[in-house]
């Protein structure tokens, strides 16, 4: 009889995909030199053709590597659209030279993307437009009304941003104008110039932010302004021994390589390869920032994940102790029961998603009474804990969950069903690891929530001499709900994430055996189980710096079919004290991996 449950269990593992919904489907940027990946390559010496310390990569080819693609340029057939001089709507490129003059500007890139598309951006792509650079360059030079151009470039950027998005585009992140007053360029200039040009960086963001704010246009924000100057501030931390200086000397960074450096590891030991443009070193600080914001919501989404495993184990010890209590002492009287349990869980990983494992532990106590020789009532307090550490030493989380169940077993002849309610308080302790080159940052939070849940279980047992078998049927609706919260601290990587919800109705149908042998009742329990709630889950966030400007995220996004097998044997030590080991595991799904062993004694009085 147990065949056709585990030939579907087979079967669902075969179908079911296991990639999770927040792995992007390519990338795309759209801006200028500090994304540019190679465009002017043909038209330079060889080994050269980045505006960083050739031949390393620029963010863009760092973080794409990271998601699992590429940011091959567009002229070379790839998705890299950034060009090096390129202002945000107009012609000629800053600067008015060779190859410069040429460079398309940010809102073309965007439109030569759509046409290549029929007008239709990929919803499951993530998109850059990082721009206005070189807009401020040619206001400093040429306009008697610079900051009037920032305005004017700032809300063109707006506008290329929207017109993206209402293409299809989802993910568009955003980064700010960097800090030009504490570039090399800006301390060439004297210290009233560069507050003056510092001033107008962050009126372009300003005025940038606060367009997609008032238009609805929810982006992913990466705050370079604050993160550099954040560098500039403690250069040591980040593996820096110059920020003022550049690491190419005279040379352009566009055709620097190691000849032109003023030291020999200036790549890496200088923030900036030319007046204005970051070493490979520095690119690397920037594609790891962008990585940890966009990482940070899958990893603060397991937090509502992980209640929906530890509560298995509060479900399955009822379970247990039910069908125990009345083969060890009858369908009567009144029994006390404990139950201590621990295990193991983890979360794949993907590219975006950050996978997580730890050991859960619970314990249970739990008093229950038969009413009638057919039906008993009980009531249940436990605890349940997790450690887990998330991967590519991210950080960790503890999860502290107190929990009441109410809950009721009939039996009668053959048939037998259960129902459990139960209520959860949760505390979080979490800490996001992030690398940002040479240096190591840990933010911090803490929040609440709460577990509520339904649990009912049927099943019909047929017999034959010592053996009891039969097919069983369950539902489980869940509903776990996890605060907001702010981590601690004031700078770029400060995050605040807004509550989440997370809604499971499990459905199961399985099969369950057990073989009386007197003493010992050795039991085994089989099911396919499916989670009906198929709402693509999001968590939401924005930059502690940037407030207005949330955005959201997919979730971590499990299989939602898999298998469940435990295993276990009852054993009566005297008329009134019993007891039972199971061990329990989930099998045919890739990306959630469980198993637990529960201990469990129960006393008759």
């Amino acid at each position: 009889m147990t065949r056709p449950i585990l030939l579907g269990i087979a079967v669902a593992a075969a179908f079911s995909a296991s990639a999770t919904a927040a792995d992007f489907s390519n990338m795309y940027f759209f801006g200028d030199s500090l994304s540019d990946a190679g465009s002017f390559s043909a038209l330079v010496p060889p080994g050269t053709g980045r505006f960083t310390t050739n031949p390393g990569p620029v963010w863009s080819e760092n973080l794409a590597a990271a998601l699992g693609t590429d940011a091959v340029p567009a002229l070379a057939g790839g998705t890299n659209y950034a060009m090096g001089g390129a202002r945000v709507t107009s012609l000629p490129g800053y600067p008015d030279a060779d190859p410069t003059r040429f460079a398309t500007p940010i809102r073309s890139q965007i439109d030569a993307y759509l046409a290549s598309t029929g007008g239709r951006a990929d919803p499951g792509a993530l998109y850059s437009v990082w721009g206005g650079a070189n807009d401020l360059f040619l206001a400093l030079e040429t306009s008697g009304n610079p900051l009037g151009d920032i305005v004017t470039a700032a809300t063109d950027q707006v506008a290329a941003v929207g017109a993206l998005k209402a293409a299809g585009a989802r993910y568009i992140l955003v980064a700010t104008m960097p800090d030009i007053g504490a570039t090399p360029f800006g301390v060439s200039v004297g210290p009233v110039n560069a507050a003056g040009i510092t001033a107008l960086s962050s009126a372009y963001s300003q005025v940038l932010y606060g367009g997609l704010a008032a238009a609805r246009i929810q982006v992913i924000p990466l705050d370079t302004f604050s993160l550099l100057r954040e560098v500039g501030a403690d250069p040591a931390r980040y593996g820096f021994a110059n920020v003022t200086t550049p690491a190419c000397g005279a040379t352009p960074s566009l055709v620097c390589t190691s000849a032109d450096f003023v030291a020999p590891d200036a790549d890496q030991s200088f923030l900036f390869a030319d007046s204005v443009h970051p070493s490979t070193a520095g690119h690397r600080v920037i594609a790891d920032y962008a990585l940890s914001v966009l990482r940070a919501p899958g990893a603060v989404s397991l937090l509502a994940e992980s209640p929906l495993y530890t509560r298995e184990a509060l479900y399955s010890t009822v379970q247990d102790q039910l069908a125990l209590s009345a083969w060890a002492r009858g369908q009567s009287g009144h029994n006390l029961w404990a139950s201590l349990g621990g295990g193991r869980v983890k979360y794949s990983s993907s590219e975006a998603v950050p996978g997580a494992s730890g050991n859960p532990y619970d314990l249970a106590v739990g008093v229950d009474t038969w009413l009638t020789p057919s039906l008993s009532v009980g009531a249940a307090v436990g605890l349940a804990t997790l450690d887990a550490d998330f991967s590519a030493d991210g950080g960790d989380y503890a999860q502290r969950e107190q929990t009441v169940a109410l809950y009721a077993g009939y039996r009668s002849g053959a048939l037998h069903a259960m129902a459990v309610g139960a209520f959860g308080s949760i505390d979080y302790d979490i800490r996001r690891d992030l690398t940002l080159g040479a240096a190591q940052r840990a933010m911090k939070g803490s929040t609440s929530g709460t577990n509520l849940s339904l649990g009912m279980f049927a099943g019909y047992d047929f017999t034959a001499g010592a053996l009891r078998h039969g097919p069983t049927l369950g539902v489980h609706l869940q509903q776990v709900e996890v605060d907001g919260f702010t981590e601690k601290g004031q700078s770029s990587t400060t995050m605040s994430f807004r509550s989440q919800d997370r809604n499971s109705l499990l459905g199961s149908v399985g099969y369950r055996a057990s073989w009386n042998l007197g003493r010992y009742l050795p039991y085994a329990r089989v099911a396919l189980n499916h989670d009906f709630e198929d709402d693509d889950r999001t968590v939401r966030a924005n930059l502690a710096s940037l407030p207005a400007n949330g955005f959201a995220l997919p979730a971590f996004a499990p299989e939602r079919t898999w298998g469940s097998a435990v295993v276990g044997v009852g054993a009566k030590f005297s008329p009134t004290l019993s007891g039972n080991v199971a061990l329990s595991t989930r099998v045919a799904q890739d990306d959630v991996r469980v198993w637990a062993l529960q201990a469990g004694l129960s006393l008759g009085f």
